[in-house]
């Protein structure tokens, strides 16, 4: 637990703030919508444990390595390394819409695949969620084979430095992305729904043994529903009373309280 100092007059605030901080990040956890939420904070082993109430457990393959990240730790992923997520298993894939987004510090090696899932009726990627020196691409094509959203080029992410990503879809709306909760990149969607056929495989960090992302990543959620602005701004930073323990990026009580 990290050491932080407050004054007088803020401990109260602070306290008041614990039931309802943890409160609202309960309620984020057993949100239906919420497919997936992996927190990196294992520090060991091969399974990521999922904080949805689905139970999407991811397996880690290869040889993953912890470090300090936003909130507690973050995996640090390279090549031969990532995290399946047993798509065919996989409960409540989006289908109407999506959001996926996380905390990443990628080191610039090439295209880089944060997320993709590949189903058995064409063999090709139905995501491509990638991070590319130009910008990010935020891609779904459906079993047909039709595009149903692309933005690409999207926001370019630096390097080396923590950045919040979030891309989200909605049938029949546009498809968004945003940066540290700031949209940056709207495109019209086909109007289509996704494909919830992730038969072959789900992944967080490849694409078809390559295209491996290089980095760290932390607080990685998947919704089954493309979230506002102001809902990507809340899983960011929970929206509420700010902390900054030494040697830490600004969190919150609540993202404190969760460690």
């Amino acid at each position: 637990m990290y050491n932080a100092v407050f004054s007088p007059g803020r401990v109260f605030a602070v306290v008041g703030c614990v039931v309802t901080c943890v409160l609202a990040s309960a309620a984020i956890a057993a949100d239906p919508d919420l497919s997936a939420y992996y927190s990196f904070n294992e520090g060991s082993g091969e399974i990521a444990v999922d904080g949805s109430d689905y139970g999407n457990d991811g397996l880690i393959v290869g040889d993953p390595s912890w470090e300090a990240g936003v909130v507690g730790q973050a995996i640090v992923l390279q090549a031969q390394t990532f995290v399946d997520l047993n798509g065919p298993e996989f409960l409540n894939i989006p289908k109407t819409g999506i959001t996926i987004a996380a905390w990443l510090n990628h080191n610039g090696t090439g295209d880089m695949s944060l997320f993709d899932a590949i189903g058995d009726a064409h063999g090709n990627g139905l995501y491509h969620v990638e991070v590319r020196a130009g910008g990010v691409r935020w891609f779904h094509r459906d079993d047909g084979e039709v595009q149903i959203f692309n933005i690409n080029p999207g926001p370019v992410l630096p390097a080396q430095e923590w950045v919040h990503f979030t891309g989200t879809y909605e049938a029949g709306g546009d498809a968004v992305t945003y940066v540290d909760g700031e949209e940056t990149h709207r495109a019209a969607g086909s109007g289509g729904e996704l494909s919830d056929n992730w038969n072959l495989q789900a992944e967080i960090g490849q694409h078809k043994a390559g295209r491996w992302y290089d980095g760290m990543i932390d607080e990685f959620y998947m919704f089954s529903r493309a979230l506002t602005e102001a809902e990507v701004q809340g899983v960011m930073n929970d929206d509420f009373l700010p902390v900054e323990p030494a040697g830490k990026a600004p969190l919150t009580w609540a993202r404190l309280k969760r460690q």
